[in-house]
């Protein structure tokens, strides 16, 4: 039978899922038919606005069709007593609306002011949708002295959007026709091999640590403006042709920012694509959350059931680690985008050292885990990084007798080796940054971590009691604690370790027990550490100065609960082995318990925090106006750089005879009529590589630092022309991206080969078996 006839044959079986898919093929075929039709540009009519009761200017309407528009603006803002002034301070802010159909227009609102006289935003009108009264509303906040004009907003459509758009829709229809096939079509998929408990377990925990992104806003966090103007900043570098992105280029209102340099932006290449893909900036967030949730939970379940060696409770110490109350917290009250990144391979760092200790010759499934994890944890957070260290090296010193055997001493360093390579791209450049250049936090002493610990009540507090007493932010709305499942898992531990004499003296319950106990114990040194009643401020007083400098990088002693939240995981996993031995029913039970436990939290949780939270739109931010300076990581800024500095976007020359003009993007357009040399201050941060050339005869020019921490480029006599400033990485970290890829490329060319020796062998052994039937 043929394909034609098969499908003519499912369809008679099951008219229903061929009505729907005939459905979809209808709507795909019109969105294909409408983005052939010309792209739109529609000019708002200016001249005929209106002032409304409340003072703001509002125009005319114009119909505007279904797409996704680049919104251009040019203005100008200036006080005509002073001509140089310029403050920053917003001068008039763009709404716009439909009356007739409010929900299809989506954009946030532009915020203009005197810094420039032209920015750029989106608009979106949805799918299937025209709007004919498309509305400008504009409201003037001008300042006393102060004139502005509204010169021109034009909507430009963006063929991008389209692409976008479909392939959106195409996802969308096939994630709703699998679906179909498995409520509509009588169909009972196989069982994997894992079994449907794990399975639902994993999905239904996904689904819930992602449940608050599913909303056309977002909860607002500690840091949620930082680290979506990374996303913002790296978007604009990827855009400029910059990769890896070294520099955001476009921070600072232009100025620049060195930001990639110390906080690795690797991962955040993911939403910063989408957002050039056309995709609102939240709607990005938002998906880059539900990837890591996904991450993390697929991660955890490999490690947990690989230490545990069971695959029902791995999926439930996965469960309770992505759904853990720490986690929560990084994630919606703090908004730490590397903090909980870095949690997703915390797991794989556990997995690697356990199957270093167990094995006495650790294969490639044992070392690397390591290697991959604290890879992964380098390029999202430094400080988990640290902390991680810490506890390995412990563990190391504990272990030290088991871990000093030549094979595990290879391959120990066969991880380390592994996590350099990937790394190398990001870790040379960082740490010759770092030597070379002072900048803003260099200045800044970590703060005492004696302060900043938890106290009991917030530690064991089942649903996130906070003492509101123990500072750095901790107070009323940030819960620092293990949570119910937390305390159960280590309730479970204690009880295994009072039954200690109870167990069978196999090999595999002895290693289990020596896993657990060593585990329970960095566990709780974790918990210890991350609290008040830990002798911080005496270690400060008695060890070396360089070794505090290291303990005190964490910032907050509460960091540590990252560490005791993945060894809680370890340790639910290896308890429940254990108690099955001795009771299974109780071990069933205590599983059940601590997903129940974890739910019961992640409840109580978004009724307290995530419903009572304020909320936030960023949806067509592409003006740097929408982020304030603080929450632009001003912290990597050269050393006693002025903010007020970045109001001010031109190049300055003292000498009336030299004209210079800044036409962004690194290009000036100058002219020295002058018998001597002349100075022109631009505006750019001095960080280092940055060269100046002209553009027409590729000549160096002199740059050096000025007062205000900016880069000063020096004219010859007589010179005009067009001067290019460029940053410039230097050769040796194009060599250290060379390593970090010819890493990925051994390890993915290991892998295939792997997988396809394993075919291999499977089909040889098939082929054997079927023989061995026919004979």
């Amino acid at each position: 039978m043929n394909t034609t006839a098969r499908t003519r044959a499912f369809l008679k079986i099951h008219p229903l899922f061929g009505a729907v898919f005939l459905v979809e093929l209808l709507f795909v075929a019109a969105l294909l038919a409408g983005s052939f039709r010309p792209l739109a540009e529609v000019s708002i009519p200016l001249e005929s606005m209106t002032q409304s009761e409340d003072g703001t200017s509002v125009s005319q309407p114009v119909t505007l069709s279904s797409g996704g528009y680049r919104i251009t603006v040019c203005y100008q803002a200036a006080f005509p007593e002073e001509p140089e002034r310029t403050d920053g301070t917003a001068v008039a802010t763009l709404d716009f609306s439909s009356a007739g159909n409010p929900a299809a227009v989506q954009s946030d609102a532009i915020t203009l002011t005197d810094t420039f006289s032209t920015v750029t935003a989106r608009l979106w009108v949805s799918t299937a949708s025209t709007v004919s009264d498309l509305t400008l509303r504009v409201t003037e906040t001008l300042a006393e002295g102060q004139t502005f004009a509204l010169q021109s907003v034009t909507l430009t459509e963006q063929s991008v959007w389209r692409v976008t758009s479909l392939v959106g829709w195409l996802l969308l229809f096939a994630v709703a026709d699998a679906l179909l096939s498995l409520l509509f079509l009588g169909r009972t998929p196989r069982a994997p091999r894992c079994g449907w408990g794990v399975v639902l377990l994993l999905a239904g925990g996904i689904v819930l640590a992602s449940l608050p992104y599913c909303a056309d806003f977002l909860y607002t966090g500690h840091d949620l403006r930082f680290h979506c103007y990374r996303i913002w900043a790296a978007a604009q570098a990827l855009a400029d042709g910059q990769f890896p992105v070294r520099m955001f280029t476009d921070g600072f209102h232009g100025y620049g920012a060195a930001t990639p340099l110390y906080y690795c932006d690797l991962f955040l290449y993911i939403p910063a694509l989408l957002y050039n893909a056309f995709l609102p900036l939240q709607t990005c967030y938002q998906i880059y959350v539900l990837l890591v949730n996904t991450a993390t939970m697929l991660l955890a379940y490999y490690s947990f059931a690989r230490i545990g060696e069971q695959r029902l409770y791995g999926a439930v110490a996965a469960f309770a680690y992505t759904l853990c109350a720490y986690r929560l917290t990084n994630m919606m009250i703090r908004a730490s985008v590397g903090e909980y990144t870095a949690m997703t391979f915390l797991p794989l760092v556990a997995l690697g050292a356990w199957a270093i200790a167990r094995h006495e010759r650790p294969a490639a499934r044992d070392w690397l885990p390591l290697g991959l994890g604290m890879a992964g944890i380098v390029q999202s957070h430094l400080l988990t990084t640290e902390l991680a260290a810490i506890f390995l090296a412990l563990f190391w010193i504990c272990n030290l007798q088991v871990m000093v055997r030549p094979p595990r001493l290879l391959a120990a360093l066969k991880a380390v080796l592994t996590a350099v390579g990937l790394t190398a791209w990001f870790l040379l450049p960082c740490m010759q940054t770092l030597n070379g250049q002072k900048i803003m936090i260099s200045d800044v002493h970590p703060a005492p971590l004696q302060s900043t610990g938890t106290y009991l009540i917030q530690l064991l507090g089942f649903f996130g009691v906070s003492s509101g007493s123990s500072g750095a932010g901790t107070t009323g709305d940030m819960p620092l604690t293990l949570g119910l499942a937390g305390c159960l898992a280590l309730g479970l531990a204690l009880w295994c370790c009072l039954r200690r004499d109870c167990w069978q003296k196999t090999p595999d319950t002895q290693r289990r027990w020596l896993g657990l106990r060593g585990s329970l114990a960095l566990c709780l040194l974790a918990m210890w550490m991350s609290t008040t009643s830990f002798p911080w401020d005496w270690l400060a007083n008695k060890l070396p100065q360089k070794i505090v400098d290291i303990l005190l990088k964490p910032q907050f002693s509460w960091r540590y609960l990252a560490v005791a939240v993945v060894l809680a995981g370890v340790i639910s996993v290896l308890a429940l082995r254990l108690t099955e031995e001795l009771a299974p029913r109780l071990a069933r039970g205590v599983a059940v318990a601590l997903v129940a436990s974890t739910l019961l939290y992640v409840g109580a949780f978004y009724r307290d925090y995530a419903y009572s939270k304020e909320t936030i739109t960023l949806i067509s931010t592409e003006t740097v106006t929408d982020f304030p300076y603080e929450t632009m990581g001003y912290d990597y800024l050269p050393a006693g750089a002025d903010l007020a500095t970045f109001d001010r976007v031109q190049a300055t020359t003292r000498d009336k005879d030299v004209t210079a003009v800044w036409l962004g993007q690194g290009n000036l357009e100058c002219q020295n009529d002058t018998d001597s040399t002349a100075e022109v201050e631009l505006p750019l941060l001095a960080y280092q590589h940055y060269t100046a050339r002209d553009a027409a005869t590729g000549e160096l020019l002199p740059l050096t630092e000025n007062e205000q921490h900016c880069l000063r480029v020096t004219l010859p006599a007589g010179y005009r022309g067009t001067v290019q400033v460029r940053y410039t990485p230097p050769f040796a970290w194009r060599i250290a991206e060379l390593v970090t890829l010819a890493t990925a490329l051994g390890l993915a060319g290991w892998a295939v080969q792997g997988y396809r020796r394993r075919r291999r062998e499977r089909i040889q052994e098939e082929t054997v078996q079927e023989d061995f039937i026919h004979v």
